[in-house]
């Protein structure tokens, strides 16, 4: 008998920190070089080998992407060629988070936000994003949410007919809008759960019986040891 070809397992991994609260978010912190590097070494050592590699087509993708490259070239492996899906791109949050600033210039979490407080920008963050699914922006976005949705379950199917493991550098709306499909999330227990992504977080779905299974989540395997604690971060 032939052997039945290998589900899909679909290794989903956060770009690392970008440049949060700079001119150009879309670029790897100091920090976040770091973080890649680690993330890089870490995949080349582990055994799984890819049937494809996929990222999305933003700068941070690129950049996380290359780092993990990099260490597969020093360990002797060989990646298949990367393929580059903007279905996989994050939703744009600046003009999120500015049609949120106009409506609620009274919420007490803008001016701490401003001065670089974490809780406070993670507070206005979720605020937005809530205000977003509701529809409180719908016109004054380039993009919906169910838009952003739609967008990335087309990223999904692009996967059909792959069979094996397959390496994805994304961000962190992305792998919300997974876990969704995964769990059947509603909206708000969706975005309470995707805020909780860290940079380079690890999360590894399986798609079966025609829809994806989750197997893990927003795991940092590469960042374990106490000494590396400090390269946890959300942004």
């Amino acid at each position: 008998m032939t052997a039945e070809p290998a589900a899909l397992r679909a290794r989903l991994i956060r770009h690392a920190q970008a440049s949060w609260g700079s001119a150009d978010y879309d670029c790897l912190s100091p920090l976040g070089e770091t973080q890649a590097g680690h993330l890089g070494r870490w995949l080349a050592a582990d055994a799984t080998e890819y049937a494809q590699v996929v990222r999305g087509d933003l700068r941070r993708h690129a950049q996380t992407f290359t780092a993990i490259e990099t260490a597969f070239a020093a360990a002797g492996r060989r990646l298949p060629d990367v393929r580059i899906d903007p279905g996989w791109n994050e939703f744009d949050h600046v003009p999120i988070l500015a049609a949120y600033v106009r409506q609620h210039r009274d919420d007490p979490n803008l001016l701490p936000a401003r001065g670089g407080d974490a809780p406070a920008q993670r507070a206005v963050l979720a605020a937005a994003v809530r205000a977003w699914h509701e529809g409180a922006f719908d016109g004054a976005v380039p993009e919906t949410w169910a838009d952003f949705g739609r967008r990335v379950a087309g990223a999904r199917s692009r996967l059909d007919g792959t069979h094996g493991s397959v390496l994805i550098v994304t961000s962190g709306g992305a792998m919300w809008r997974c876990a969704q499909a995964a769990l059947d999330l509603d909206d708000p227990g969706l975005i309470k759960l995707g805020l909780t992504l860290r940079n380079t977080g690890i999360s590894e779905f399986e798609r079966g019986a025609g829809r994806w299974h989750m197997l893990s989540w927003n795991e940092l395997p590469h960042l374990a040891a106490d000494e590396h604690r400090d390269l946890h971060t959300h942004y």
